[in-house]
């Protein structure tokens, strides 16, 4: 079974795997460590450090693959909900933690 990580916030809660979770803290620029938090003043450089990775700007295409498959989902799209997430809690002025 896997491990989850629970990302929450006034704005919404997330559950991610840790794998992906862990990876894409990484890419902010953040140590990754379960349980943690990041404050609204952070998110915006966590975000952009996060966007500007190649990891996350240049992603191998997934069209010749199925869909079916876990291992299929590219980073990027894995990114999407987590970066909402911190984006709506940096308009609303509050942090965002994890555990």
């Amino acid at each position: 079974m896997s491990a989850l990580v629970h990302f929450e916030s006034r704005v919404g809660n997330l559950i991610m795997f840790k794998q992906h979770a862990t990876q894409l803290l990484k890419l902010m620029g953040l140590s990754g460590d379960t349980p943690s938090a990041i404050l609204p003043e952070d998110i915006s450089l966590a975000l952009t450090r996060a966007r500007e990775h190649p990891s996350l700007v240049h992603y191998p295409s997934n069209d010749s693959k199925s869909k079916d498959n876990d291992s299929d989902v590219n980073l990027r799209t894995r990114a999407k909900p987590l970066f909402d997430l911190l984006e709506r809690a940096k308009s609303r002025n509050c942090e965002v933690i994890w555990r």
